[in-house]
């Protein structure tokens, strides 16, 4: 497989932006309008929620949504059904006027319509509204539903809320297993039953951490029970039911218990932590044991001089091992993004600023809405986008990308487009792993392997390419050029287009008598192979035999051939393109060509360092200590502006998850596959389960626990 500088995604890798501050609408240049808007979304009420019981106990919160969304991805919270079939409900109405609450439950493997209807004899007290959900009689035991409750109020025609459900096959199976996953979290608190933890750990040195952002089944005792951190509990535990199984052996069940911790740091600070905690516990005869257990911790950080200093910044304990950031081309300002809240930083003059703040107190919050930055230029300006559930009120109930300008000078941030999508923001994050941008007032989208654009002034919508394999279009590092295959494909090509993004220009480059293929940018320079195919022949790989690299003008810079030689895994960086030789079908050697443009050195890079109390933290270490002389300045927040007319109405946007394989682990997503054989291997290393395009379960751990 070539791996590529940026490599083409299975489905979403967005390519932003405009030319700064040329496309910004009129109502946000000016202050007053917008201190107006801002003022008018605060005032607009919230959705109602939902809180599902079992019996006395929460098994989960729903959001609702005021457009519609994939059901067979919405996968956050299962509601286990007692043998009454009877499901407790409340209703927060949030201000909002409720008229009708109505049910639909649907099968999972072709979507038809179980039972449906609505939910009589409720009363308003409070704002706070009681009521049960009858389960129908023909729902079959350890069966998994689609199920769907939608509620009108007087200002939306209708709120939908997605969930799963299934009958349960005991009364005292659910309750017993949520107090016991319960116990098990407090004893982990409690030095002195350490010994009960220990009982049910499987610790393994292969994945032996200093990190306290994940402990998992297999981490020592140490780590589980907290070492030398101390925190204690400061919020009530939220339970969340994620996945039910039964069989004739027994049941399992996976719960997540979403809570905030504290504890203080070597300077004495008091620092807050949003904690999930996930327990998959398995019932056999009366007894209860843990099939699996993650916990994954976020500091909940906090931009002060303890945390920014001249050699790093320092994140603290995150789940995340890694750090992504940004830095302009002139390498003054860079821009990073942690648990939904954007910062951005002048390293020159020691000023951060924070365009946006997701202000998240739960991890749930965390895992619904998220942020990525895009990129900031020579003045600090900064592009981003805020994906998953929206925050605004503008967008309640909406679940999208909102496309995010903040401007240094005025440390304003304000929307300029929102693009609805039905996939939640984990299986957003999961497709969205390449990120380009630039455009002539245009957002450019890669989604499913198609890319699509919307001018931001007229919010007309359409595609610039369709059906791009993976592997066959790359970008510049600044997003602002791509060259893919001209007919989408890996290895069949007789064309190669090339697009400059900021101008809308398009070039086309031909090889008479080759197949041709893009293999990365170095610098501003595209690297494509050539190869000689013939179609009576079989080849074990495509049979590229010569490597060339243009200019941005097109022209040759170099070419390189060897005789009788195939070139394959050719892999493109700034500084080097290196590549294996096969002759004869034999591997001879491998091969470099040295990119002789001089390369900046990068001012930052992801890192982490170990605290005596906090063990591994997470920074971004300075290459070049900051000046000492200078004194920090930290900025109060950007004023944030979103708009509903931003958004684009007509994103029609085609899905392919019918071949693909979604494993879930410990309650979320963890990875989307092409094959199943991939899938199985990452779900029986992260005790997970496999469900299929439909949203039908596969393949869970349970069933091949021993294998």
């Amino acid at each position: 497989m070539k791996k590529k500088t940026t490599v083409v995604v299975s489905v979403l890798a967005v390519i932003l932006i405009a030319v700064a501050g040329a496309i910004v609408f009129k109502s946000h240049q000016d202050n007053t309008a917008q201190n107006n808007n801002q003022k008018e979304e605060t005032k607009m009420k919230k959705l109602p929620t939902i809180t599902l019981k079992y019996g006395d106990e929460v098994i989960g919160k729903l959001d609702g949504y005021t457009m519609a969304m994939d059901e067979s991805l919405m996968r956050d919270v299962i509601v286990p059904i007692s043998t009454s079939h009877k499901v407790p409900m409340v209703i927060k109405t949030q201000g909002n006027k409720i008229k009708t609450v109505k049910y639909e439950v649907k099968e999972y493997n072709n979507n038809g319509l179980v039972d449906n209807g609505t939910i009589e004899d409720w009363k308003e007290n409070g704002g706070t509204i009681d009521l049960t959900y009858q389960a129908s009689a023909i729902m079959e035991q350890g069966k998994e539903y689609f199920l769907k409750f939608i509620i009108e109020t007087a200002s939306d025609h209708e709120v939908y809320y997605y969930t799963r459900a299934t009958i349960m096959n005991g009364d005292k199976i659910v309750p017993n297993q949520i107090k016991f996953a319960k116990k098990f979290s407090e004893n982990t608190f409690n030095e002195e039953k350490s010994s009960d933890v220990a009982a049910y750990l499987e610790p393994n040195s292969k994945y032996a951490s200093d990190s306290l952002g994940q402990a998992t089944i297999r981490s020592t005792l140490g780590m589980v029970i907290w070492k030398t951190f101390r925190p204690k509990k400061i919020s009530d535990v939220v339970v969340s039911a994620k996945d039910i199984y039964i069989k004739d052996t027994g049941e399992s069940g996976t719960y997540t218990l979403n809570y905030q911790i504290e504890a203080t740091n070597a300077q004495k600070v008091k620092e807050k932590y949003n904690v999930a905690e996930t327990v998959t516990v398995w019932t056999f005869k009366g007894k209860n044991y843990i099939l699996a257990y993650n916990r994954e911790v976020n500091q909940i950080w906090d931009c002060n001089e303890n945390n920014v200093g001249n050699s790093f910044i320092d994140l603290g304990i995150q789940k995340q091992t890694t750090t992504v950031y940004k830095e302009s081309s002139n390498q003054q300002y860079i821009a990073y993004e942690i648990n939904g809240d954007v910062y951005v930083m002048d390293i020159i003059g020691k000023n951060i600023k924070s365009p946006y703040k997701l202000k998240a107190k739960s991890s749930e919050t965390l895992y619904k809405t998220k942020a990525k930055v895009v990129n900031v230029d020579d003045k600090g300006n900064l592009t981003f986008i805020i994906y998953g559930y929206s925050t605004s009120g503008y967008h309640r109930g909406k679940n999208g990308i909102s496309v995010m300008d903040y401007n240094w000078e005025k440390n304003t941030t304000t929307e300029i487009a929102f693009i609805p999508s039905d996939e939640p923001s984990q299986i957003l994050t999961n497709e969205m792993k390449d990120l380009c941008y630039k455009g002539d007032g245009t957002v450019y989208l890669m989604i499913n392997n198609t890319i699509y654009y919307v001018n931001l002034k007229t919010k007309e919508w359409g595609t610039l390419v369709e059906n791009l394999n993976d592997g066959s279009c790359v970008s510049t590092d600044d997003g602002k050029v791509i060259a893919y295959n001209t007919n989408g494909t890996l290895d069949d090509s007789d064309s190669i287009t090339v697009v400059d993004l900021s101008t809308g220009t398009k070039k086309e480059i031909t090889e008479p008598g080759y197949k041709i293929t893009v293999c990365g940018f170095t610098g501003e320079n595209l690297v494509y192979g050539m190869a000689k195919v013939k179609s009576t022949r079989k080849y074990a790989r495509f049979p590229i035999t010569t490597l060339k690299i243009v200019d941005n003008k097109l022209q040759e810079v170099k070419t390189y051939k060897k005789s009788g030689v195939i070139l394959s895994n050719i892999e493109v960086t700034d500084s080097v393109i290196s590549f294996n030789k096969w002759k004869n079908n034999k591997k001879i050697g491998d091969d470099q060509i040295l990119n002789n443009t001089e390369i900046k050195q990068p001012v930052a890079k992801s890192s982490f360092y170990m605290d005596d109390i906090k063990m591994q933290e997470l920074a971004i270490a300075f290459t070049n200590n900051l000046d000492s002389n200078t004194a920090l300045k930290i900025n109060k927040p950007s004023k944030v502006t979103f708009d509903s007319n931003v958004e684009v109405l007509n994103a029609d946007i085609y899905k392919d998850t019918e071949n693909k394989f979604f494993v879930y682990s410990y309650g979320r997503l963890y990875g989307i596959y092409d094959n199943k054989k991939s899938a199985i291997s990452a779900a029986k290393e992260n005790f997970g389960v496999i469900v299929d395009g439909k949203g039908t379960k596969i393949w869970t751990f349970e069933d091949n626990y021993n294998n």
